[in-house]
């Protein structure tokens, strides 16, 4: 059952109950704000972060549960070269690009409404938005069975433009607030990672998970390989934030994340080519319930093209044109185990 809630004067919230799953959603940035599943002994308990109430997702955060766009993830020196054209782009991390800029998706206010089992969202980003050529039409629709959230996102263009829409969903599986997802396990199915630069930017290299620790076919406790010595790892603030090749074509199985204690696990399918995987090393938050928020105080998994795709030929082309669609297709399907 999914009812329709003022959430704030300005934009309105939907509440969602399958019976296995409870969830809340606003149209401030397409949120998910409140996520409740139950572990094995049946006690439900919110395993997402966020903010501490409703009216602070109108302030900066740390992209909480939102819908990020333009292009997911960093752009380096905030440009790219199209059809032989240099675009400029809101260095929000300056001298880089993040998550479409300082008035990207993840901050909109977008047009909910229910639609079945689920709830679409719809946002028009317009020509020169953040610096990116084109109006972009976009819908985002979650979709609720059981324990199951299925988010699919497409797109239109009336020019050509980098597209890369995913949800930035913080996730702590244990439903404690404020604790850390070091005894967390996880794994990737993903031969390949992308290597970063000190400043969290693509290198353009394609490597080989075998023999390194970002390896993760097999589960690995987290606060195991955090801890590790490894020069990624430590650029990265001690922890992953790294985009993972996914093996396989079409929508299949990317990752899975279990928490031994509470039994609770996520699995993740997509048709994305890449899952990038954030452990929350700068995390330093104020949260829900008043708590601040550690460092590694929460993993996101977010299914997207791969970084920076416009500066690395070699990466797959992540360009929308006129008269094509943009698809994203995401399942997290929870359990207790």
């Amino acid at each position: 059952m999914i009812e329709t809630f003022e959430a704030h004067s300005d934009f309105k919230g939907f509440s969602v109950d399958t019976g296995s799953l409870r969830a809340e959603l606003i149209e401030l940035g397409g949120t998910v704000t409140r996520l409740e599943i139950a572990d094995r002994n049946g006690t439900f308990a919110d395993v997402l972060l966020g903010c501490p109430t409703i009216a602070d997702y109108l302030g900066p955060h740390p992209h909480f549960n939102c819908l990020v766009g333009r292009y997911a993830n960093r752009m380096t020196n905030a440009e790219f070269t199209l059809d032989g054209v240099t675009h400029g782009l809101d260095a929000n991390i300056p001298p880089h690009h993040l998550h479409g800029g300082r008035d990207g998706f993840g901050l909109r206010r977008w047009q909910g409404e229910v639609d079945g089992d689920g709830v679409v969202f719809r946002l028009t980003s317009i020509a020169g938005d953040g610096g990116y050529p084109g109006t972009l039409a976009v819908q985002a629709a979650y979709r609720f069975a059981g324990t199951r959230v299925a988010l699919e996102i497409t797109a239109t263009t009336d020019a050509p433009t980098p597209v890369s829409l995913t949800s930035h969903h913080y996730y702590n599986l244990s439903g404690v607030q404020g604790s850390t997802v070091a005894d967390h396990e996880v794994s990737i199915q993903a031969a390949a990672y992308l290597p970063v630069s000190e400043d969290l930017t693509q290198l353009g290299i394609v490597q080989p998970v075998f023999g390194t620790l970002f390896d993760l076919r097999s589960p690995v406790t987290l606060g195991n390989a955090m801890a590790a010595d490894d020069g990624q790892i430590q650029l990265a603030g001690n922890g992953f934030d790294h985009t993972f090749v996914v093996a396989g074509r079409g929508l299949r199985r990317a990752a899975e994340v279990r928490h031994p204690e509470s039994g609770r696990t996520l699995t993740v399918t997509t048709d994305q080519p890449g899952i990038q995987l954030y452990t929350g090393n700068s995390l330093s938050a104020l949260g829900k319930h008043g708590l601040c928020y550690p460092f590694h105080g929460g993993l996101c998994l977010e299914t997207q093209q791969f970084p920076d795709a416009p500066n690395h030929p070699n990466y797959p082309d992540a360009i929308l044109r006129p008269g094509e669609r943009f698809r994203a297709r995401t399942e997290f399907e929870f359990s207790a185990r």
